[in-house]
């Protein structure tokens, strides 16, 4: 077979492989940056009403 030209596709296959792994780790970073900032924040306590109060 032709050597040179499977040596040059397994290096392109390896960077290609390495390539997916460093941007999938990286969209993953950015979904738990954006999960976490777009959480709910807790609401002021002044306006809920307790549990033990009664509702009328």
């Amino acid at each position: 077979m032709n050597w040179p030209l499977l040596t040059i596709f397994g290096i392109l296959a390896v960077a290609l492989i390495a390539f997916l792994v460093i941007r999938n780790q990286k969209d993953e970073k950015q979904l738990e940056d954006q999960i976490k900032n777009d959480y709910p924040k807790p609401k002021n306590d002044e306006g809920d009403i307790e549990v033990n109060e009664v509702m009328k």
